[in-house]
């Protein structure tokens, strides 16, 4: 084919040569008659475009009409009023161009008449459409009327151009024929040409060439699209081979039910082979049996997800009868070549996972009995030993005030008889007699909390604050002591007596356990952050432990749901004490706990116990905040009072 068309091209060259070379010859007569053709020219191509621009303001009025018509929008007869008021100026334009021309004259009077009409029968559609409807608008489009005007216009315009363009060839052959007859123009156009014909010859040498390149780059995009075909088959092939191969059950099947292929874990699990189920329906009537229908309805909702999805965990029966838990997978991979889409399903089984995890809550609610039982031979042993420990240092109490009645006694009438290692024995006596009525008093105390019903209500921390500074006022002036209150408090939900002996005895051990300066406490409170939505009790818990340096117990307030804390208050005592070493914050709230002996600071070693039980017993929690020789900040944490909630009343 290339070959071919190079002599017809180089032919084509040399007849268009030889004719331009004649036409140069010819032109030198037609040299005269050049300047006026060449006017006349112009004249017939002005008088085209006009007639042009004259067709084209039709038609835009027409598209105004129709876009109203349509729309029923006044902005859509912008180009019908445009083309209104171009349209009479361009008819006398024509007229003014024609003057000369009986014949066009007439037809533009023809024209101008049929122009009237056309847009005569614009404004009574546009009119029908804006007066009464669509409908109407339409009916009188459909009388075709408008489309005989509008073919009568374009008769006119075609013979009218027909004639200009008759004259346009006639006028150019005139002005061609005087040119070629100067000398001048003879040689000039001889020479014009003859250039012209050696770039016309190199554009076709030129494009010969690009068309070679062309080829060639077809070749290599048709090397390429083949290998490309090659590489798609291959990995078409690896997929496929990588379905069948894989370990997981996997079936690709389309929309419309019909299965297109199972691996070979899916025939080894399920013993069907895929002559057995060639369909969804196959497949869940041999798998489901009576659950069919349910789980078909499954499926057909899946394929209208056209999503990546989990159908769920579906008993599924095999081939040889056996039951068996499938947890299936299903998303779309595009579409077949006849249209439908293409479902890819895989199925993961958990039957053994299931047996496991039946035998694991099985052995959790074994665990959970006993440790039920162990808790509650565990809370009988307490109450039983803290029955004991409140019956023993009761029985104490009268032998023990004998003893100190007669030693007292002895001091007091014998005391001239007695030598100075006599009274201090006697002292002695006393002294461990008071120690020993202190700490039986701690020791019922602690036990009265244990055993006590405590009704929690409304509190105000400040009065509670103010009631346990009075309770050490005497040891806090003896020690020198300064307690400063940072304001406000504000009110808790606690038990006043409890509350009160609480902060009376992290107080009292802020005051003792400081070395050579006097003690200086300072109290303040503050509310803790509101849990989040979608925080549960164990979230709230966790997140006040990462809050604290120091050691705290978990309440029962925060593990019982129905008593879970709108927010909380914690209450913080400070003091420039000796402080606590971290590896002993813990065992400092368990009874006859100390980490000091008696003769350095004296004490029973049952008050941070009794802290920590009754702030356990009012739904709280207790802490510290301590580094040894950098004082201690003891902290306290109960329910804040919501003044829009219920009144709160409870027991303990």
């Amino acid at each position: 084919m290339k070959q071919s068309l190079t002599p017809q091209i180089t032919a084509g060259i040399g007849m268009v040569l030889a004719l331009l070379i004649l036409n140069a010859a010819t032109s030198y007569r037609n040299t005269l008659k050049l300047v006026e053709n060449q006017r006349w020219v112009s004249h017939t191509h002005q008088v085209l475009t006009e007639l042009e621009a004259t067709l084209s303001t039709l038609k835009d009025a027409e598209t105004g009409q129709r876009g109203y018509l349509l729309t029923g929008e006044e902005r859509y007869l912008e180009p019908y009023h445009s083309a209104i008021a171009r349209i009479n100026q361009q008819v006398v334009g024509l007229q003014q161009l024609t003057a000369d021309n009986n014949r066009q004259q007439q037809r533009i009077r023809n024209l101008k008449i049929a122009i009237d009409s056309k847009l005569a029968e614009l404004e009574k559609t546009i009119n029908l459409r804006r007066e009464q409807n669509l409908e109407a608008a339409l009916r009188r489009v459909k009388s075709a009327r408008g489309n005989q005007i509008m073919g009568d216009i374009r008769q006119q315009i075609a013979a009218m151009t027909a004639e200009e363009t008759q004259l346009l060839q006639q006028r150019a052959r005139e002005s061609q024929a005087s040119a070629n007859l100067t000398i001048l123009t003879f040689t000039v156009a001889a020479l014009v040409n003859f250039l012209l014909m050696v770039v016309v010859y190199y554009l076709v040498k030129r494009d010969r060439t690009l068309r070679d390149n062309a080829e060639i780059k077809q070749n290599q995009l048709l090397e390429q699209l083949e290998h490309d075909r090659q590489s798609l088959q291959l990995s078409e092939e690896r997929f496929r081979r990588a379905i069948i191969e894989a370990p997981l059950p996997i079936m690709l099947h389309a929309e419309n039910g019909e299965v297109l292929q199972i691996n070979c874990a899916w025939t080894e699990l399920s013993g069907y082979e895929y002559s057995e189920i060639p369909t969804i329906e196959d497949w869940t009537e041999k798998a489901y049996h009576s659950r069919q229908s349910l789980v078909q309805a499954d499926i057909d909702r899946l394929h209208q997800l056209n999503a990546r999805t989990s159908e769920g965990e579906y008993m599924i029966a095999t081939a040889s009868g056996e039951t068996r838990i499938w947890d299936f997978y299903s998303a779309p991979l595009g579409k077949l070549s006849d249209g439908r889409s293409l479902v890819i399903s895989t199925a993961i089984d958990v039957t053994a996972r299931k047996q496991a995890e039946a035998e694991i809550r099985m052995l959790n609610a074994t665990l959970e009995r006993r440790v039920e039982l162990r808790t509650n031979q565990l809370q009988a042993a307490n109450e039983e030993l803290e029955s004991f420990t409140y019956t023993v240092a009761h029985d104490l109490r009268a032998p023990l005030r004998g003893m100190q009645g007669l030693a007292e006694a002895l001091l007091e009438d014998y005391r001239d008889l007695l030598d100075e290692l006599g009274q201090e024995y006697a002292q002695q006596i006393v002294n461990s007699g008071q120690q020993l009525e202190a700490l039986i008093q701690d020791l019922l105390a602690y036990s009265r909390l244990s055993r006590a019903d405590l009704s929690l209500q409304v509190l105000e921390l400040e009065s509670a604050v103010a009631e346990a500074i009075a309770m050490v006022k005497a040891d806090a002036k003896s020690r020198h002591a300064q307690i400063s209150v940072r304001s406000p408090l504000p009110a808790v939900i606690a038990h006043r007596l409890t509350l009160v002996q609480v902060i009376a005895n992290l107080l009292t051990n802020a005051i003792k356990f400081v070395e050579a300066a006097p003690p200086q406490v300072q109290i303040w409170a503050e509310e803790l952050e509101l849990p989040q939505e979608g925080q549960t009790d164990r979230d709230i818990a966790g997140e006040l432990e990462r809050q604290t340096v120091g050691q705290w117990e978990h309440s029962r307030l925060l593990t019982a749901s129905p008593l879970l804390p709108v927010a909380l208050i914690r209450l913080w005592v400070e003091d420039n004490g000796i402080g606590i070493a971290p590896e002993h914050q813990k065992r400092i709230f368990r009874v006859f706990e100390r980490l000091h002996g008696i003769e350095s600071y004296p004490g029973t070693g049952i008050g941070l116990a009794i802290v920590k039980k009754g702030v356990d017993r009012m739904g709280g929690q207790v802490g510290v905040e301590s580094q040894l020789g950098q004082g201690s900040r003891f902290w306290i944490q109960l329910r804040k009072h919501d003044a829009n909630a219920d009144d709160f009343a409870g027991g303990r």
